[in-house]
């Protein structure tokens, strides 16, 4: 009975937050409110998702010693609203040959004082214009059907999704007792040691925190209040080689929490050694164009698999007709080494006591994250997916995201690659000294970290990659010491890279970053172990033709 009790109190204070949750409240009403009217519309809206987005940051940075930046958090808050119109079948975000998926208007910045009527104000300038942009699009599209041929894919424009709630209690920054004095001193002074390396031209550290505490209510009865909470500190130094070559390094640490940060001896430490090789860089060898076997480390392998297989994968994509839809009739095929699988999990929050940046409860689509076996095995078997259908997969997995600024499309969360024949770092040098030999190539390449990467993956371009490395090495095949060297370029196509992957390592990294595709900077994480790859091809990194500074940096 006493349990009983207990239990029917949480219930209770559960839904009694709900209740108190002035925002969600304003949401639901509004949108059940404004819905019904635009029902009886000449075109009916059928479906009304709002999003207020509260974002609390604090960010600071320190350049040779020298601080800037505010000491007090910024606050700002965001409404968005999607109005859809026709009905789940054929709607206004169908596609109008133009690669576009629009089905909301521009973000407005409203009040961020929890204010039900100013709310229901602004709801009903933003729902009316909203509305309008529906309508406008969804003519246009009914305009265009007469002309256009019909999309490949037959799958409704809108998925069907049970109704889901959840609910957080609201976090602010000044919760969480940041030691803003702390960090100041702690980027001062290890930003001021910066100073000793005169090859270093460009030197600071940067920290940020960031709250997003974010509100959605759809008319379908879905709703969730959830806090996205993350720290970090970004480690920046840039040399210039004497032909004029950018040489950049980066070190970005994420957190739950500022305590869980790094400390600063551990910072300093890392700084002392990215000094150490910016010096090495500037003075190290240009290499030459290259076709043949290479490592690329976790971090790189993190890099590679997130740009040019995580984004072939986004179910939205394939629904566009200008889209290379690499994968789209490939399930159940053989698509990596049957050694691999890849996994997608936003429901995981750290990996070996390291926080996770892609990890979130609820999408902006109102739909709870899901793990998402995409490869087993090497062989497809499924896709991320929003709620935007594709032929085969008619309903989301909980992976239609945005930033505040953009509506949801299928983005990617945690990213998990893993082997089950992994072999250790130094059985991979040897494997790759073996293939060396095999192919007669007197070195390989190891490729440590890569500060990025890009793609082309629609029909009307070759659908080739180029990452860029920051930190390259020359593997012998013989007994000849690794050779560090700089601007490398790796490039080459997906399909034929994949096809490549001979072995993994067994040390598994954890990488975390923002994803900047097509609906805003959105955070990720990939877990990877380094890979061994047959062949690959390098080309010269471009070059400035500026000479680097004549005078020593002061």
């Amino acid at each position: 009975m006493k349990k009983l009790l207990i239990l029917i109190s949480l219930l209770f204070y559960g839904l009694s937050l709900h209740a108190e949750d002035i925002v969600l409240k304003t949401l639901k009403e509004e949108a059940n409110r404004n819905l019904e009217v635009l029902m009886k519309e000449k075109n009916p809206a059928y479906f009304i998702a709002y999003r207020v987005t509260d974002l609390e940051a604090l960010t600071f940075s320190a350049t040779f010693g020298n601080f800037s930046g505010e000491r007090e958090p910024s606050h700002t808050r965001y409404l968005q609203a999607q109005t859809r119109v026709g009905n789940y079948d054929s709607d206004n975000s169908h596609e109008l040959k133009n690669g576009e998926f629009s089905t909301g208007s521009r973000p407005e910045m409203i009040s961020f004082e929890d204010d039900a009527t100013t709310l229901a104000d602004e709801l009903w300038r933003k729902t009316d214009a909203s509305y309008k942009d529906a309508v406008r699009r969804f003519e246009q599209i009914k305009a265009k059907a007469a002309v256009n041929t019909a999309s490949e894919d037959k799958s409704p424009d809108f998925s069907r999704q049970k109704a889901d709630y959840y609910y957080e209690k609201p976090i602010h920054l000044k919760d969480l007792k940041i030691n803003v004095k702390k960090w100041e001193g702690i980027l001062t002074r290890l930003s001021g040691q910066m100073n000793g390396n005169k090859d270093i031209i460009n030197g600071s550290l940067r920290f940020s925190g960031n709250i997003q505490r974010r509100w959605f209510y759809n008319t379908e009865g879905s709703s969730y209040s959830e806090n996205n909470i993350s720290f970090s500190l970004y480690i920046n130094m840039t040399a210039t080689a004497d032909d004029g070559m950018q040489l950049p390094l980066y070190k970005s640490y994420y957190a739950a929490r500022p305590e869980d940060l790094p400390s600063e001896a551990e910072i300093q430490k890392e700084i002392n050694r990215m000094s150490q090789l910016l010096s090495e860089l500037k003075k190290a060898p240009l290499a030459d164009p290259y076709s043949g076997p290479c490592i690329l480390s976790a971090e790189a392998a993190g890099v590679f698999f997130h740009e040019f297989f995580g984004h072939r994968v986004e179910g939205a994509r394939m629904r566009l007709d200008d889209d290379a839809q690499t994968f789209k009739k490939k399930i159940g095929e053989k698509v990596l080494s049957e050694n691999i699988s890849v996994t997608f999990d936003p429901t995981i929050r750290d990996f070996k006591g390291q926080f996770l940046n892609g990890c979130y409860t609820m999408d902006d689509e109102g739909v709870r994250g899901q793990r998402v076996e995409v490869v087993k095995d090497g062989i497809l078997k499924a896709f991320l997916m929003s709620r935007t259908p594709l032929e085969g997969f008619p309903e989301s997995n909980g992976h239609g995201r945005a930033a505040y600024y953009s509506d949801p499309v299928t983005r990617q969360s945690n990213m998990f690659i893993k082997s089950n024949q992994p072999l250790s770092n130094d059985s991979l040098i040897l494997r790759l000294k073996e293939e060396l030999r095999k192919s007669e190539k007197e070195y390989g390449y190891l490729f440590c970290s890569v500060s990025g990467g890009f793609t082309m993956n629609n029909r009307f371009l070759p659908n080739a990659f180029n990452v860029t490395p920051l930190v390259v090495y020359r593997i012998y095949s013989d007994n000849h010491p690794n050779e560090l060297v700089r601007g490398v370029n790796m490039v080459g196509t997906p399909l034929s890279v994949f096809s490549q992957i001979l072995e993994c390592g067994n040390d598994y990294q954890a990488f975390n970053g923002f994803c900047g595709a097509e609906s805003g900077p959105i955070p990720v994480s990939c877990i990877a172990p380094a890979i061994l790859v047959r062949q690959v091809e390098t080309q010269k990194k471009i070059k400035s033709s500026a000479l680097p500074p004549i005078l020593e940096r002061p």
